[in-house]
């Protein structure tokens, strides 16, 4: 009895000790989220613009807020609900609260929503950060093949839509309406020849638990690439308080006006092949945590499929104003897609405002791609004057939503982008390029200095453009433009900080190939000696004078862009000054001998 009495003791304490925080800890830019989620000591399951939500082994006062001990111990679900601060007091009331901000409320379990898309449930599952290397096309032009299928989209067919999920009168995520309208949409996508799926799942919400209305997804198979992804979705399930009494909850422009998009799109490019496939998503419960859209970008995770991009439709038929525009969501932290998405807008639709924005009252089913790994975008209608209706019996059409002609280009925007991506078959070439391969980061011998050396090699054979140049970014600021063979900039830090590099490959064809992200330090601990076959030149571009530094240095020769010598110094210290402010702007080869061997560097003179 003893030996057993010992044995669960130990197994109590071991279970204490395995016991992980919910924990919430602030970031500022993409380096900080980055070493949050490589911390061997958190597990990340939820993040947005600022902040990360995470399980901590350790917890540290001095980097996190504790928001739960024990985390997830007996209970599947935290509720994030967007609650401004002066409301709080009143929306509180019988509530226990485990986390109070300016902008939310964090609750152990389901929790009521304050008002509009006020919730998302943040599960038992590891986040996984977007890679920011996913390739978008440069659009420079207009294809005159999908400028075809944007013509195609007709408001009344968009009303259609709308009109017939209003007519469900509410469409609440565990109701009988919200399964017919399952099956309505699978119906729908059926007979437009995509490989249809009813994904069931199962939420936990405060109105109770059990299956929702299933997700639909709809698969247009690419002819070259079928396992490679573009994915647009939009949610079809609709909220008020007035329906738990048996009214209303129409949902018109929360959310049938995203369906809409999501079927007219379908209904034009399934008219047309494509080298990549399209997936059409409508996901049920968005309303009560983005359950329906978590379940399948889990799915999409855990089978490693390849997604490129993900466009999300809530939101694009109210009006405020006379001039139509798009608002985007998106966290800094997938900006590729959202750089790629005004790119688009510019090009096809040069008129039409579009900005970034970011938005603490609500969420949208973007946000589960986010964390699943994948870039995702949330083009919404004027994010400080969305519809006032949303949520209420008026949510109707004439009321909430008053302009089928700014759904119609809401619409047509994701067809540009997802047709751009998926590559009509036979009309244009498919547009290819590679990055810069060897992207390394040197440092000077100095501790007092702090200089930066960033090296890199040339591209690899097979880009379908010509390589035209290279930029250097620095925190995602242009930084310099260099020639095609020049393989090599230097730049300045300040002490103690940090800076994140990249080089992007330009090509002919308006193809852009970014190279991994770097951290550079100033003044990086452990550096006290050069390796003995590095040479370092600096500054890079050059104007006046060239710093040239190697350990054993002993001769330094200059050649112009024609091979021709220019000069020729000995030297027997191991850094030396050369004067170039007599040199002709171009690029000149330094010849760098040392007593370990000879290295070449490329430099621009200005």
């Amino acid at each position: 009895m003893k030996r057993i009495c010992i044995l669960l003791l130990a197994l109590m304490l071991s279970s204490a000790m395995m016991a992980k925080d919910l924990v919430r800890i602030s970031y500022s830019n993409r380096s900080e989220l980055e070493k949050i989620f490589n911390d061997p000591n958190l597990t990340v399951h939820y993040y947005n613009n600022s902040e990360v939500f995470a399980t901590a082994t350790n917890f540290d006062a001095n980097t996190m807020i504790l928001i739960d001990r024990q985390a997830f111990d007996g209970n599947e679900v935290y509720t994030l609900v967007y609650c401004p601060k002066t409301e709080q007091q009143v929306y509180l009331v019988g509530k226990e609260a485990m986390l109070q901000t300016n902008d939310y409320v964090i609750f152990k379990g389901s929790a009521t929503p304050y008002k509009n898309d006020g919730a998302v449930a943040i599960f038992n599952k590891e986040a996984r950060l977007p890679r920011l290397s996913r390739d978008f096309p440069v659009v420079t032009e207009v294809n005159p093949t999908i400028r075809v299928m944007l013509d195609q989209v007709n408001m009344d067919s968009l009303e259609a839509t709308v009109q017939h999920l209003q007519d469900y009168g509410q469409r609440l995520w565990n109701s009988d309406n919200a399964f017919a309208a399952s099956d309505w949409i699978a119906g729908r996508m059926q007979a437009l020849g995509l490989e249809v799926e009813q994904q069931p799942f199962y939420a936990n919400t405060w109105l109770g638990s059990g299956q929702a209305a299933p997700n639909v997804i709809g698969i247009q198979r690419g002819t070259l690439y079928p396992d490679t992804y573009v994915v647009c979705g939009s949610h079809f399930d609709s909220f008020s308080w007035d329906a738990f009494g048996g009214g209303l909850a129409p949902g018109a422009d929360d959310n049938a006006t995203g369906v809409a998009s999501v079927l007219e799109s379908a209904r034009i490019l399934t008219q047309y092949e494509f080298e990549y496939s399209i997936v059409y998503c409508a996901y049920g419960c968005e309303e009560m945590g983005l359950y329906g859209s978590e379940a399948y970008a889990s799915r999409c995770q855990q089978e490693g499929m390849d997604i490129i991009g993900y466009f999300n439709n809530d939101m694009n038929g109210y009006l405020y104003g006379d001039q139509i525009h798009i608002d985007c969501i998106y966290p800094n932290s997938v900006e590729p897609i959202g750089t790629y998405y005004m790119n688009v807008g510019e090009v096809y639709y040069p008129e039409l405002p579009i900005r970034h924005v970011n938005f603490n009252e609500g969420d949208s089913d973007h946000t589960s791609f986010n964390n699943h790994g994948y870039m995702g975008i949330y083009p919404f209608e004027d994010y400080q004057n969305y519809s006032p209706y949303i949520h209420t019996v008026n949510d109707l059409i004439g009321m909430s939503v008053n302009s089928f002609e700014m759904s119609q280009q809401y619409c047509q925007m994701n067809i540009a982008c997802l047709a751009e991506i998926a590559n009509p078959v036979g009309e244009t070439p498919q547009v290819y390029c590679n990055p810069v391969t060897g992207f390394t980061i040197e440092y000077p011998i100095w501790k007092d200095m702090s200089w930066l050396f960033l090296y890199w090699d040339a591209p690899e054979e097979g880009s379908t453009g010509e390589l035209q140049h290279f930029e250097v970014y620095r925190d995602n600021a242009l930084i310099a433009t260099l020639e095609n063979d020049v393989h090599n900039y230097t730049d300045t830090i300040t002490e103690g900080a940090q800076a994140e590099y990249y080089i992007m490959a330009v090509y002919s064809d308006g193809c852009e190939a970014p190279s991994e992200t770097l951290i550079g330090e100033g003044q990086p601990t452990g550096i006290n000696e050069m390796n003995a076959d590095k040479a370092f030149v600096y500054p890079n571009p050059a104007e006046s004078q060239l710093n040239i530094v190697a350990n054993g240095l002993q001769r330094v020769s200059v050649y112009n862009a024609m091979g021709q010598l220019v000069e020729t110094k000995e030297m027997t210290d191991d850094q030396f000054v050369l004067s170039v402010g007599n040199y002709k702007s171009g690029l000149y080869t330094l010849q760098i001998v040392t007593s370990k061997g000879v290295v070449t560097r490329s430099v621009v003179v200005k």
